[in-house]
């Protein structure tokens, strides 16, 4: 037979040309594929949780005392550490902004730069990754414990939907939570960048002042996005630790593998929420 026609062996050069971008393409195809499934996964759960938390029937009591005790866990136990990070912040943040722009003669733009500083970008998010670190990592390995062990199994088995008794009031109570704690981190860190200014002599000793040029300027719109911030922020980072968790086969092992990866994705979510909510009330 002629070398010319001859069928490329699978070492040839000319068929790994031939088979490596196909492959690539293929690769690319299936990661496309897999996202879009688990986004739209996502947002399924996320229309359930919605859906299920409005029908009256779902609080029961059992579900209505594990989301307080998720209130409890997630909201109380955590303000401690809130309230220092806002007492740092407040010295570090809110202080310097009023200096400086005393310095530079413009204190009267002191309120709008704390309201886009602080109220708009940086409390949602500081509150965020501290509730992702502590109250996320709590969650995966809860969750991903009863599911190594067969405990969610057990409840199904016992009428009891694992959806409406784990995910449900876990995914509320951080929302609700979020919100609260970074209400209470922005407050803290405003009486502390007042209280610091005042002892270095930077402010007067006028707090109505200061507390209405550092509120007065935030609009209605900048109330609509902290809420929605925090909300969405807190809904996100909840529902995914839940999947993460509850999606986890194997044994026990792999709850603490699977922590990594939980707050890299969790942390990314909250950068990711913040953004697009700011650009879309920009």
């Amino acid at each position: 037979m002629n070398s010319e026609h001859a069928i490329p062996s699978e070492g040839d050069d000319t068929l790994h040309e031939v088979i490596w971008p196909r492959r690539s393409l293929a690769g690319i195809g299936l990661r496309a594929i897999g996202f879009w499934k688990g986004l739209v996964g996502f947002i399924s759960d996320a229309v359930a949780v919605i859906w299920q938390s409005c029908r009256p029937i779902t609080w029961r009591r059992s579900i209505r005392t594990e989301f307080m005790r998720q209130c409890y866990q997630v909201g109380t136990q955590a303000l401690p550490f809130i309230l220092v990070s806002g007492i740092f912040v407040g010295f570090g943040l809110v202080a310097q902004a009023f200096h400086w722009l005393k310095v530079l003669g413009s204190t009267a733009l002191f309120g709008g730069i704390i309201t886009a500083i602080l109220v708009r970008e940086i409390a949602p998010v500081l509150v965020g990754l501290i509730v992702v670190g502590r109250s996320g990592s709590t969650l995966l390995v809860e969750l991903g414990t009863m599911k190594t062990e067969g405990k969610v199994h057990m409840l199904d088995a016992q009428g009891i939907d694992p959806f409406l008794y784990l995910v449900v009031p876990r995914v509320l109570a951080f929302s609700i939570c979020m919100f609260s704690l970074t209400t209470a981190f922005v407050a803290v860190a405003l009486l502390a960048g007042f209280f610091s200014g005042m002892l270095v002599g930077i402010t007067q000793p006028h707090f109505l002042d200061f507390l209405n040029r550092a509120i007065g300027s935030m609009g209605f719109q900048t109330y609509i996005l902290f809420t929605l911030k925090t909300i969405i922020i807190g809904f996100v980072v909840a529902l995914l630790s839940c999947k993460m968790a509850l999606s986890i086969t194997g044994v026990s092992a792999g709850v603490l593998d699977l922590m990594p990866r939980g707050f890299a994705k969790s942390a990314l979510a909250t950068l990711i929420v913040s953004v697009a909510l700011t650009i879309l009330f920009w």
